[in-house]
């Protein structure tokens, strides 16, 4: 993301609209590459997540405690916005000879789909910091019009390509083929054969900053979040041992102390850097969101996302939909689990 960065000039960074239309431009040859490279992603945590645009800032403050790298991407409801024209050029002869004496040019516009431009651009700008580390980057929901051709005989010109259509619900999520979650809900995971709640805590995150102040501070302060997350990468592997075990409830139990254990060293840290002076004057304050870590077959996962409930924009919520799912599956003894990190709203400070 430092290109998009770099290439910002500050009249162009004056106007947030201007801003997410150009990251959009910026992004687009790009994409495909970038989601490729989150298909190979080895890391137990890079996190796709499709959420509402007026929730960005409030996601953005809690996934960065346990996620390396999130994915952000609204539903893709709401106004097609032109990028730019795709083309595609191409030589050949009206006759046998083997020089080419016509040119087609085959072009598409393209566009991204998105409520507010205003929006995302501000968000674009606070988040600096953390798309620049690489904690954060944002997906867009793109779109293209029908292909239209010109031909230049001595030239002449043919049809122009045809209009953007117009867009609604298509959510964006980027989780089935990783396994990797974040649901932002009130409901807590079911207890069932095929989701296992692994324990409850509370998550710390710094809170009375702005986006773009806390952006600052977590890529500059906060040990505490990299070294937890390390820790959590490990306890992984610990985890798939302890839900096959024969007293697995007991195995779960000894992970979770050693989670909770270095969580409160996280914590302490938090709330020392929160009293400092440079925070304080930013009006910080350590506070706490309650969360589940539960691990989910992965057929339940795929099965529930396939039928419509995505991680924030399902009909019927993620868990119900899971276990709808699950109620009309063989029962299955043994095979990998994913895990999924469940945010209540709930914050207390």
């Amino acid at each position: 993301m430092n290109e998009f960065y770099d290439s910002l000039l500050e009249q162009e960074r004056e106007s947030v609209r201007d801003v997410a239309l150009k990251y959009g431009r910026t992004l687009n040859p790009h994409y495909e590459r970038l989601l490729s490279a989150k298909a190979a992603s080895t890391s137990p945590y890079y996190v796709g997540l499709s959420t509402d645009m007026g929730s960005f800032t409030h996601v953005t403050k809690r996934v960065t405690l346990v996620a390396d790298t999130m994915l952000l991407s609204d539903h893709g409801v709401g106004a097609v916005h032109q990028l730019g024209v795709h083309q595609q050029t191409s030589a050949f002869s009206l006759t046998r000879e083997a020089i080419p004496n016509q040119i087609e040019i085959r072009t598409r516009r393209y566009g991204m789909v998105t409520r507010d431009l205003v929006e995302l651009g501000q968000w674009l700008l606070d988040a600096e910091p953390l798309l620049r580390s690489g904690l954060v980057w944002y997906g867009p929901v793109f779109t293209e019009g029908s292909e239209g051709t010109s031909s230049t005989v001595s030239g002449s010109l043919n049809a122009p390509s045809g209009p953007l259509p117009s867009f609604s619900d298509r959510s964006i999520d980027f989780v089935v083929e990783h396994g990797r979650a974040v649901d932002l809900s009130r409901a807590k995971p079911l207890a069932s054969r095929v989701v296992r709640p692994i324990l409850e805590i509370d998550l710390p995150f710094i809170d009375g900053l702005s986006l773009s102040d806390f952006a600052q501070v977590t890529r500059e302060e906060f040990d505490s979040y990299r070294e937890y997350r390390d820790f959590m990468r490990s306890r992984l592997l610990e985890l798939d041992d302890a839900l096959e075990a024969v007293d697995s409830q007991v195995a779960l139990e000894r992970v979770a102390l050693t989670i909770r254990d270095e969580l409160n060293a996280a914590t302490a840290a938090m709330s020392s850097a929160a009293r400092s002076r440079a925070l304080s004057r930013c009006g910080a304050v350590l506070g706490t969101t309650s969360a589940v870590l539960a691990a989910v077959r992965p057929e339940a996962l795929h099965g529930a996302l396939a039928a419509g409930a995505t991680i924030a924009a399902g009909a019927t919520g993620l868990w119900p939909t899971i276990q709808a799912f699950a109620d009309i599956r063989p029962k299955r003894t043994r095979g990998k689990w994913h895990y999924i990190w469940v945010l209540q709203k709930k914050t207390a400070h």
